[in-house]
């Protein structure tokens, strides 16, 4: 039903109340019947939680390797897998309960005490015991606890900027609208969340919990993100990889069986092959270097509440942002005033003030800026909604001041042609820049004694002092955090609810805007067909209803990664439908709730620092995987090479698994908290379609294997014709591939920087990295150990010729290969 359209009365019958409210049976029947007046926000069922970790495509592969080695009784290559998967949940689960402590702590108490009228009496309530039918009275400071219809008003200012995006304080009233209105429109009626600024009103509930515009706002954040794009693109790179393992087993089965192996050391050999293949570190080393990338955030107070959030923030093409309590502060402060000849604005706006009582949001302004000016009155004459004025009076020089509209002052104060006409152009100039403009005005008084009125006040013409624009003050900080983002390739996009004056100043002045042809305002099509050719070349969206900011995100998300800022109640759909939501700290619980990202400090310039860091981290990612999949490649293609040359076999199972867990693993950590390359925030964004791993580094990983698996079968084959043992002749290919991960491990540092440059930037923990593998190695080489691993006595000189020849083979053709595609970028 459109409330603000019925009379008082129409709504009493429709909800079979009174001006003396329920009785206290008739609440209770409509609790059994419309519920509490509560919301619920979204939050994942523990059992959801639990199997978070294990749904990646990795683990699931992990978990099938784990069982084929049970049923080959490899019981350690399945205890060691399995230990790997609980590890890497185990961090999970820890990041995942720090961060809910860390929301929690932030959360308010959004349970209150409501003041109602039952029964004719007045008593004090839960807010969640509202009902449709109750009357509530609300005054100073109250957040509004429910959709209500105003029955008595006065001097009702409401916050309504967290549902609407409207900066600009909403004065209420009781009458009766006659047309249908947008929310933003319906200044007869108070919204669930919003807060009373000034003033006081008896009003009456007709919704409550998911029925009030909040709770329809917060349905709208249920809709689902999908898939991470990045996970996304990591769970198709996997899924490529099991099919191409599955297809290259078959093959190598069935050529083993061919060449008149037996079917149990077939299925041995395939088995080590399939491990080969599987890095199985990969999951612990993604999982830990996003740990410490959220960790990092965090000091730089950008709370990341989950996995997701981190891969895609680096891939942001596009940042959509709210304006109030985002860009700006939401909170009003006088940027530009005008006077008449001989006047003060400024001296009058003080005397609209009294010293030490001021709540409205315009008046702090004005005491802000006129501290020093301000006096106590000794009459106050509230807003009048006829009149479209107030005042203060001042006994000792019987002076009344006023503020107010200037349309209605301008009516009504004694001017000139002349000063009429500077008076209108000044007003124009000010809304034209989106301010918020008040009149200023003065006048004598007869009498000794203070009307009654401020109607019986204005006995004559008024003495217009000048005019002052108002404005929503903006952040310090947001104007070099655009200029960052467009400076990294990224298009930022300001959604408001704001008049199109306001939105394209403040747009223009943080540099979002440049031209007003880039400003949409008001009506979107309503065929979602037609959204997307509207949206062509715009970056500031006007006068836009919440679920037009939903449907804009859509839009935005077809052909971009998304990041949505915001802090209302109206942000909420999109900041949980955008790639990555960013909350402020300081919002709504149930936007925070919502996004992915929630900012401590509420400082729009750490989004540009949280992509800087979600970049590093990706192109971390990429260099774990180029360094864990052309070592596993190697591997493959060793073992591959073996058996058509009829070679004995180069590593056992075990073998492998060390080197894929303990030797990858304790160096791919480190490369994945490899420092950042130096431009990396001035190049554009990654295409959202572009493959996680580019042509160059693929053709790169294939020369690596190919050059591993040539040094390793050359090493085989001159050990077996010198008569090596078949357990010497894998202990060396074992050196020589785990040689081959050290050296590649230095290659992965950089796509294109050579070796040598890179050592210029330190990685301690990569140097930590190396000797604790090293350390390892040498342990399992030199020592009893190696017995559990199948090593076997071989000359020293042997195993440093292999592991000299390796690395530096490896080393040389990567150095070629880079200076190649150098060559190729800045020629």
């Amino acid at each position: 039903m459109l409330w603000h359209k019925q009379t008082i009365n129409e709504i009493y019958a429709a909800l079979h109340t009174s001006e003396d409210g329920l009785s206290v049976d008739e609440v209770d029947r409509r609790l059994k019947r419309y519920g509490y007046n509560l919301i619920a926000t979204h939050s994942d069922p523990w059992w959801k939680v639990v199997i978070e970790p294990f749904r990646s495509i990795f683990m699931a592969v992990l978990g099938g390797a784990a069982l084929v080695s049970l049923i080959s009784h490899e019981v350690l290559d399945a205890a060691v897998i399995v230990c790997i998967m609980v590890i890497n949940s185990v961090v999970f689960y820890s990041q995942h309960f720090a961060t809910t402590r860390v929301l929690r702590s932030l959360k308010r108490h959004s349970v209150s005490a409501s003041k109602v009228v039952r029964d004719g009496l007045q008593l004090s309530v839960s807010s969640i015991e509202l009902v449709p039918g109750d009357i509530v009275l609300l005054s100073e400071g109250d957040k509004v606890p429910a959709d209500a219809r105003v029955v008595h008003v006065d001097d009702l200012q409401i916050d309504e900027s967290a549902l609407t995006g409207e900066s600009v304080p909403i004065r209420k009233h009781a009458s009766t609208l006659q047309r249908d209105h947008k929310i933003y429109e319906q200044d007869n009626m108070v919204f669930q969340g919003t807060y009373v600024l000034s003033g006081s009103a008896r009003v009456l509930v007709v919704a409550t919990a998911g029925r009030t515009e909040f709770g329809k706002i917060a349905s709208l954040a249920s809709t689902g993100r999908g898939p991470s794009p990045v996970q996304a693109k990591i769970d198709g790179l996997i899924s490529l990889l099991v099919k191409a393992i599955g297809g290259v087993s078959l093959v190598v089965l069935g050529l083993a069986l061919m060449r008149g192996m037996e079917l149990a050391e077939a299925m041995r050999f395939v088995m080590s092959l399939a491990v080969a293949a599987v890095p199985e570190g990969l999951p612990i080393a993604l999982t830990v270097v996003i740990v410490f990338g959220m960790r990092r955030m965090a000091k730089k107070k950008a709370l990341v509440r989950s996995f997701k959030a981190i891969e895609d923030v680096g891939q942001i093409t596009t940042i959509a942002t709210d304006k109030t309590g985002t860009l700006t502060k939401n909170k009003l402060s006088v940027v530009e005033d005008w006077s008449l000849p001989r006047h003060d604005v400024g001296a009058i706006a003080a005397r609209t003030v009294s010293a030490g009582s001021a709540t409205d949001p315009l008046d702090i302004a004005l005491s802000a800026k006129y501290k020093g000016l301000l006096r106590e009155a000794d009459q106050v004459y509230p807003f009048d909604i006829k009149l479209r004025m107030s005042g203060l009076y001042f006994a000792k020089d019987r002076m009344l001041y006023i503020k107010g509209s200037p349309e209605h002052m301008l009516a009504n104060a004694a001017l000139d042609d002349k000063q009429r006409h500077a008076a209108e152009s000044a007003m124009h100039a000010m809304a034209a820049k989106g301010y918020r403009v008040i009149a200023f005005a003065s006048q004598k008084l007869s009498g000794s004694k203070p009307p009654k009125d401020l109607s019986h006040a204005l006995s004559g013409k008024l003495r217009l002092a000048g005019l002052i624009g108002f404005a929503d003050e903006l952040r310090p900080e947001a104007a070099h955090a655009v200029r960052a983002a467009r400076a990294a390739g990224i298009q930022v996009c300001m959604i408001t609810g704001d008049h199109y004056e306001t939105a394209y100043n403040i747009a223009k002045q943080i540099g979002v805007v440049d031209h007003p042809r880039q400003v949409l305002s008001g009506g979107l099509p309503k065929q979602n067909s037609q959204l997307a050719a509207a949206l062509e070349g715009k970056t500031v969206f006007s006068r836009i209803l919440p679920e037009d900011k939903f449907r804009i995100l859509q839009a935005l998300k077809k052909r971009n990664i998304t990041a949505m800022t915001g802090d209302g109640v109206n942000d909420v759909p999109a900041l949980a439908s955008a790639h990555v939501g960013i909350a402020m700290g300081s919002g709504s619980d149930i936007a925070r709730d919502a996004g992915d990202i929630v900012l401590l400090n509420d400082n729009f310039s750490t989004i540009v620092t949280a992509i800087a860091e979600g970049r590093r981290i990706y192109d971390n990612v990429r260099r774990m995987l180029f360094y864990l999949l052309s070592t596993a490649l190697g591997e493959v293609i060793t073992m591959i090479g073996a058996l058509l040359a009829g070679l004995p076999v180069p590593v056992t199972a075990i073998q492998i698994l060390w080197i894929n867990l303990v030797t990858d693993t304790t160096m791919v950590i480190p490369l994945g908290l490899e420092p950042e390359e130096r431009g990396h925030m001035q190049r554009p964004p990654r295409r959202p379609t572009a493959p996680l791993l580019s042509g160059v580094l693929l053709s790169r990983m294939v020369l690596v294997a190919t050059t591993m698996a040539i040094i390793t079968l050359l090493a085989i084959l001159y050990m077996r014709e010198t008569g090596y043992s078949v357990a010497q002749i894998q202990t060396v290919a074992f050196m020589g591939l785990v040689a081959a991960q050290w050296m590649n491990m230095l290659n992965a540092r950089s796509e294109l920087e050579s070796v040598v440059v890179r050592l210029r930037r330190a990685n301690y923990g990569l140097l930590a990295g190396f000797l604790l593998a090293f350390g390892m190695q040498m342990a399992v080489m030199f020592t009893p150990l190696g017995g559990y691993f199948g090593v076997a006595e071989v000359p020293l000189w042997l195993l440093l010729a292999e592991s000299g020849i390796m690395a530096a083979a490896v080393l040389a053709v990567v150095e070629i290969h880079k200076a190649r595609v150098r060559s190729q970028i800045f020629r």
